[in-house]
């Protein structure tokens, strides 16, 4: 499914509906998965990411990043111990997977690891919205908790079942076999879940102010920043970045911070717009746009951006050519 697909008006509203109230089925196409084995692969992989992951429990899941060594974001991860019976699973944006996988195999020195890429043979489904758990329940799933990863031996072609975090919606991301997915998906339906377009995901990730790779989590952003302080540890071993991290959390700030921004009206905002101040600090630099989509059911404009520090507390308008766009709390 492309993120750039595009609905008449009440079939989106009806997607996001279903996102916000009911049960919802995509395949974003935004994650891609990599099979990680061989006797040093906790070690080796606990090296490179920035939360402790060596010690990892069967049936858990791990946010994680990887970065440079100057704290700048590679990628968003997540570490899955479940579904890869000699290993563990590694979850990684789609958009930068050979990047990644190439990176990945010149971190591995003398380790014995094997690295598995899982683009082709398999694929991820979303199944989102309240009522998520009803439609998994119907095709023989369970709803994972936070933080937990389910191996679906039972379902046909599902590898692992984890919670979603991504589209601003609760929900289970399953990795399936390529070739059972449009069977799963079907079942997903027949049980209640409503097929949505990539349009109505990427409005709802950017009223909830979900961040996405690479639009949102690249250019040189470090993870505190993009608000992923969870994602990162200051008391976990040596990793690239972490020195970066621990100063900027020491220091108590960062320069700039990833906001949310909604205004009344449907305006085209290019990744990198310019924002400006109004009021007391008209057209001052207040940062650029990230991500952007209009919503045309609300009639109003969406994004995300970073901006600097004296612009980010909600209730701040900004400006981006002719759209005025008021910084909004994170929701809760």
């Amino acid at each position: 499914m492309s993120t750039a697909e595009t609905r008449a008006v009440p079939e989106l509203a009806a997607d996001l509906q279903a996102l916000r109230a009911g049960a919802a089925v995509a395949e974003p196409g935004l994650r891609t998965a990599v099979a990680v084995s061989g006797p040093d692969h906790r070690d080796w992989l606990d090296r490179l990411t920035s939360m402790p992951v060596k010690e990892l429990p069967p049936g858990r899941a791990q946010w994680t990043t990887l970065m440079d060594a100057k704290g700048k974001l590679r990628a968003d991860l997540r570490v899955l111990a479940a579904g890869a019976p000699d290993g563990l699973l590694l979850e990684l944006p789609a958009s930068h997977h050979a990047a990644l996988l190439k990176l990945l195999d010149m971190y591995i020195l003398r380790e014995r690891v094997t690295l598995a890429d899982l683009a082709r043979s398999h694929r991820f489904l979303a199944v989102l919205g309240p009522q998520a758990g009803d439609a998994l329940r119907a095709a023989g799933l369970l709803l994972p908790a936070e933080g937990e990863a389910l191996a679906a031996p039972g379902v046909p072609g599902v590898l692992v079942a984890a919670r979603s975090r991504l589209f601003g919606a609760p929900g289970a991301d399953l990795l399936v076999e390529a070739g059972a997915a449009d069977a799963l998906a079907a079942r997903l339906r027949e049980g209640g879940a409503r097929a949505v377009s990539g349009q109505a995901l990427r409005i709802r990730r950017l009223e909830q102010g979900v961040p996405w790779f690479a639009e949102d989590l690249s250019d040189g952003v470090i993870p505190l920043e993009a608000g992923l302080d969870a994602d990162v540890s200051i008391t976990k071993g040596c990793y690239p970045g972490q020195e970066v991290v621990a100063r900027i959390k020491n220091l108590g700030q960062v320069a700039r911070r990833l906001v949310r921004l909604s205004g009344a009206g449907q305006h085209a905002l290019a990744a990198g717009a310019a924002l400006a101040g109004t009021g007391a600090r008209e057209g001052q630099d207040a940062g650029k746009v990230s991500s952007s989509a209009v919503d045309p059911v609300a009639q109003r404009t969406l994004a995300l951006a970073y901006v600097k520090r004296a612009f980010w507390e909600p209730g701040t308008v900004l400006r981006a050519g002719d759209a005025e766009l008021t910084v909004a709390a994170l929701p809760a």
